[in-house]
Parts: structure tokens; sequence; C-alpha cells
């Protein structure tokens, strides 16, 4: 007799299907955007038939966001909880995600595909990603306010803008290393993040 309780197995297979999926069509709106990507595609790539497909997303819209969701789980840049104070380990935090880049590069790709195909639309997708954009703006904002608390940050700096600048930072290095994948994003990043460091940061490492 084997282990386990009844539709155990059905479940894990459930599960097995779906992330086929998801990895499926994350790899063609990596390339193709969603777009110009068909449920048809997806479901042939996943080894799953097109019914079996809208089983689990009956709506391309929903796929987009279990696909947004699964790049959510894997790709954080931000970590900490909303009661910790990294301070300048802000910058440290985008130099670990940039080297994560090679681990799933479709899923990098797939995220700015998306950003740049809803840029000027007004949808739920548009909403979401506009959504995230800002969350991350609150995050590392914060963060860099209570580094200002904490004496690690100088004080005429305005957290605000600077997290907007940071982002700004890593989204342009995103589409500059997915252009170019032999650039040594990782080694960019820990140059910009020392600059940082050195410029903004009160004490050891700091002007």
């Amino acid at each position: 007799m084997t282990g386990g309780r009844p539709g155990q197995g059905a479940a894990a297979r459930g599960h097995a299907r779906r992330e086929r999926i998801l990895k499926a069509a994350t790899y063609f709106i990596a390339r193709h955007g969603a777009r110009g990507t068909s449920l048809a595609q997806i479901a042939k790539q996943a080894g799953v038939s097109q019914p079996g497909l809208i089983y689990h997303y009956n709506t391309k819209e929903l796929l987009l966001h279990a696909v947004l969701d699964r790049r959510d789980e894997s790709e954080q840049y931000f970590t900490w909880g909303g009661e910790d104070r990294p301070g300048l380990a802000v910058f440290t935090a985008v130099v670990e995600a940039v080297g994560r880049w090679p681990e799933d590069s479709d899923t990098v790709g797939m995220h700015t595909v998306l950003v740049a195909e809803n840029a000027s639309e007004d949808n739920a997708i548009s909403e979401r990603l506009r959504a995230a954009y800002e969350a991350g703006v609150e995050k590392v904002a914060l963060a860099l306010a209570r580094a200002q608390e904490d004496g690690v940050l100088r004080g005429d700096v305005d957290p605000r803008l600077k997290a907007m600048e940071i982002l700004a930072f890593v989204n342009g290095l995103e589409t500059a290393w997915l252009a170019n994948r032999s650039m040594p994003a990782q080694e960019i990043a820990a140059q910009w993040a020392r600059d940082q460091v050195r410029t903004l940061g009160i004490g050891p490492g700091g002007d």
C-alpha cells in the first residue's frame, strides 16, 4: 500500500501541471510578449491540452496574474520586514538580486516585457504593475528614512526621491542586461552600490 491522504497524488499532479503552464507562459511572454503569445502555444509547450490549460486559467488575464505571482515569489529585491532597519544594506540587496538574474532570465525578461506592454494601458495588469512599483518605492523610502534616523544616511537625502532613483537604476540595468547577457551586471551593480554608500553614508564607508 502507498501512503498519503486520498487525493494527494492528484493534487501533486495538478500543482506540477500548473507549474509547467506557468513556466511555458513565462518563456513565451519573455520572447514575444503577452499579446504575441497564444494559449495554444503555451499549452503545447507545457504538454497539456488547451482545455486542460483553460481548466486552471480560463482567461489570459488570470494566467498573467499567476505568472506575476510566481515571479513575485521567486524574484524579490527588498526582502526585509516592515519593522526591519536594513540601513545602507538597501544597496547590497540590489547587488544580491542582480546576481540572481541568470538563474531565471525568462522571469526577468517576462516582467520587463509586461511592464513595457502595459506602460500606457489601463487594465488590471497595468494597475498591478503600478501598485507593485509604488509599494517598492514606499518600502525603500521607509528603509532610507529609518537609516537617517539611525544616523547612517545623510540627512539632506530625500528618501522617496532616492528610492525612485534606486528602482530606476535596477530597471535600466535589467533592460540593458536583457539586451546583452554578457554584460557583467552584478559587477556594475556592486560598483554602483559602493559609490552610493561612499557618497550618501555617514561613518565607516561613507564620506
